[in-house]
This record gives structure tokens, sequence and C-alpha cells, in this order.
């Protein structure tokens, strides 16, 4: 496993990912001092979630656990290009569930319920703002 190395500052921050890499920097930077820093894919955290129609679930396949395209009742894996395989159908719970780009800001909102939102032109497009009644800037 690779890991990321910054050297920086007095102390090295060593992670074995990117996002323990820059969790880690900027708790030492100070910048994250009275945040609640909470993973999507924390199992807790997608059980507290509201009930969403558009998303992916995570599931066995081939030896490894996959993020299948849930639509209409059936799990998708896309391949690439235009090529997308159904996969067996399989009971799963919400804890295996992560929402797709457009359900993505509900779903979070449903459990951390944030009053303030930083997001790019791109997400912008897409966002439904009527979902996020408690947020006072974006």
């Amino acid at each position: 496993m690779s890991r990321k190395t910054c050297c920086h500052s007095s102390a090295a921050v060593d992670a074995p990912n990117v996002a323990d890499f820059c969790l880690d920097m900027y708790q030492r930077m100070g910048l994250l001092e009275g945040i609640r820093v909470v993973r999507s894919s924390d199992p807790e955290l997608r059980r507290a979630a509201c009930a969403i129609s558009d998303y992916f679930v995570d599931v066995p396949y081939e030896g490894e656990i996959v993020r299948a395209r849930c639509k209409d009742g059936n799990l998708t894996l896309f391949k690439g290009g235009d090529v997308s395989i159904e996969l067996p159908c399989t009971e799963f719970g919400k804890e295996q569930i992560s929402p797709s780009r457009d359900s993505r800001f509900l779903w979070m909102q449903s459990v951390i319920g944030c009053t303030h939102y930083v997001c790019g032109l791109g997400e912008q497009a897409y966002m439904n703002m009527d979902e996020a009644r408690r947020l006072t800037s974006w």
C-alpha cells in the first residue's frame, strides 16, 4: 500500500490514503477546530440518512465489493464506454447505500444538517437548493 507523506512542517503527515492525509494535515493546521467531520462511508451515517430513490449499493461481485447502481430495482455495474452489466438480485441494507450525484446533498443534509456549504459551479448546476432549508450561505 502506498502512503502519502508531507514534510513541509516540523511533523510529517503520514497517511494511507488522500482523505486521511488531508484530514490529518488540516487538523494539524488547526483548520478543523469546532468542525464535525463525517465520512459518507460510515455505516452509522448511512443508517441515519433519509431514504433516497437514486443511489448506488456496495455489493459483493467476483470476490470484491463493488458500487452498483440501483435503478428500477435492478443492480447494474458500469464497465466502461456504453457497457454495463446487470448483477444478480441481492438483499442489502441502508449501510450499503451511497447516494448518486443528484441525491447526495439531500442525503447528507438529512444527517448533518449543515448551515453553510461550499460548492463549485458544476455542482450548483444540479443541486436542488430547496432541499437545504437550513442553509444560510453557499
